[in-house]
């Protein structure tokens, strides 16, 4: 009861009946959520209804963040304790993957670490709650397969190979470079919906990415290379509701020594970052304003970057041996960037990484550079609090290689850091992708097998890991959260699920 004011009682949240505080908590989120249902056994109770939790789940669901199913009423039958399953899921990836919670190791203390809130620090402790069981070393069992049948070269060259699919988060849509040619298929119906038209002729796609936003729209991008050996990237815009595409910017690539190796692309809301890798250059491109510049970095072996919504994020080594410094640096502080022309390759100088305006807040890590040809760096924002980013790097740690985690926090003008764990990896393994969750994919020795590695501080050469036979497809991808593992066949386009 709340306490009263000349004679007036105050009416509290308890004196509200039990509809009422519903309401209000399908407005609120998840750590919100948790964090009331540890004031007492009444919210408790109120708190993990099955409406609240239909409520926060569809929601996610709505956002990408929890794959969708064809049964539109799927979740709608589910129980409040299989509702909070699938956001525990979302968070620490499938259980066929791994029984245990992450157990990590600490090899550096960073500075500038902060304070976490409360509800944050217990909505860890209500993932985190270990399950029954050990580490199974049985392989993990499908949940679900869904096949989709595109019309793929059978060649007896093996060209399928070269095929690279990637479902979209949701888990409605997929994309697919199938023999050269972005194509887009409705998932649950099994039909091709939608094929990438070059605004160029006589060019072929190489690779793509993507990046969703809200309202099923699609920022595809892709990496073109002329009959002549010129390079361009397109961005299009792609409704997928309505299968609508516009082409929103045509950027012509410096020449570079290698012609399509070791060439990364990231995209992220208006910037698009490409990073020429043997020519220690990365390319930022704003197809909103239609501008871009050229970055330098010391060496592909000194110098990660990624992408976050109007900022780039850097990671490059400091004076001080084996110690690597994070920074932001936003797009709005640069002052170098030069309209962006489709058939000219760049003109403005190209600007040293150390040149950059960057956020004062940094972090620091103690570690080395790990030699590797692949993407090493992930990006994930929180899918409860905007503004709120979880990083995992793979490099080395006091000689092997190890997975690390930190996470940052935007605020207006600034940024707060927080270390969060260091894990070891296997040393033959290369993660090709990290998901949300922290699991990493990567090819095994003799490359004809993908090994899912979960968040675990393990021994280097530990069985403690799941090991697929995917049908020799170089190009597997693994969902961001769901944990969805998609790749072509000769036949076919497949899509695994693990719960």
């Amino acid at each position: 009861m709340a306490p009263s004011t000349n004679g007036i009682r105050k009416l509290g949240l308890y004196d509200l009946v039990e509809d009422v505080l519903i309401l209000i908590l399908v407005e609120s989120d998840v750590p919100g959520v948790v964090a009331l249902s540890k004031t007492s056994k009444f919210f408790h109770r109120i708190a993990f209804t099955t409406a609240v939790w239909y409520t926060l789940v569809a929601r996610l669901v709505q956002r990408g963040f929890i794959d969708s199913r064809p049964d539109d009423g799927y979740f709608e039958k589910l129980s409040t304790e299989q509702l909070i399953g699938l956001v525990k899921r979302m968070l620490h990836g499938p259980k066929a993957w791994t029984d245990t919670p992450p157990q990590s190791e600490h090899f550096a203390v960073p500075r500038g670490q902060t304070i976490v809130g409360r509800a944050v620090n217990k909505l860890r402790k209500f993932i985190r709650k270990p399950p029954l069981g050990g580490l199974s070393s049985a392989l993990p069992v499908e949940s679900r397969r869904i096949a989709l049948h595109p019309e793929i070269d059978k060649d007896p060259d093996g060209s399928w190979m070269f095929n690279r699919p990637e479902l979209l988060p949701g888990g409605k849509y997929a994309l697919f470079l199938n023999s050269g040619c972005v194509e887009c298929w409705s998932v649950f119906e099994d039909r091709h919906i939608w094929t990438h038209a070059p605004s160029m002729d006589h060019t072929s796609v190489h690779d793509f990415e993507v990046d969703m936003m809200e309202d099923d729209i699609a920022t595809i991008l892709t990496r073109q290379r002329t009959n002549l050996g010129q390079h361009f990237v397109e961005i299009t815009t792609l409704d997928l509701k309505t299968r609508i595409s516009d082409t929103e910017l045509v950027s012509r690539l410096p020449e570079c020594r290698d012609g399509s190796a070791y060439v990364d692309c990231v995209v992220c809301g208006d910037a698009v970052a490409v990073h020429l890798r043997l020519d220690f250059q990365v390319v930022l491109i704003n197809w909103r304003t239609s501008s871009r510049v050229v970055v330098s970095i010391p060496s592909m072996y000194d110098c990660q970057i990624a992408l976050v919504p109007d900022h780039l994020l850097v990671l490059t080594r400091t004076e001080t041996r084996g110690e690597n410094r994070v920074a932001l640096s936003p797009f709005a502080l640069f002052e170098c960037w030069e309209p962006n022309d489709s058939v000219e390759q760049p003109l403005t100088p190209v600007v040293p990484v150390a040149d950059l305006p960057f956020l004062a807040d940094t972090l620091s890590l103690t570690c080395e550079p790990s030699h590797t040809w692949f993407r090493s760096i992930w990006v994930y924002e929180s899918p409860f609090e905007r503004g709120r980013f979880t990083v995992w790097l793979h490099d080395l740690v006091n000689g092997e290689p190890a997975v690390l985690s930190f996470e940052f926090v935007k605020h207006a003008t600034q940024v707060s850091w927080r270390f969060l764990s260091s894990t070891v990896m296997p040393a033959q393994i290369y993660p090709t992708t990290m998901s949300l969750s922290g699991h990493a994919l990567g090819r095994c020795r003799g490359y004809d097998k993908v090994g899912i590695f979960p968040p675990l501080s393990v021994a280097k050469d530990s069985a403690q890991r799941q090991i697929m036979d995917l049908g020799g497809s170089p190009f597997v991808h693994m969902s961001s959260f769901s944990g969805a593992l998609t790749y072509s066949t000769k036949a076919e386009l497949v899509i695994l699920y693990y719960d």
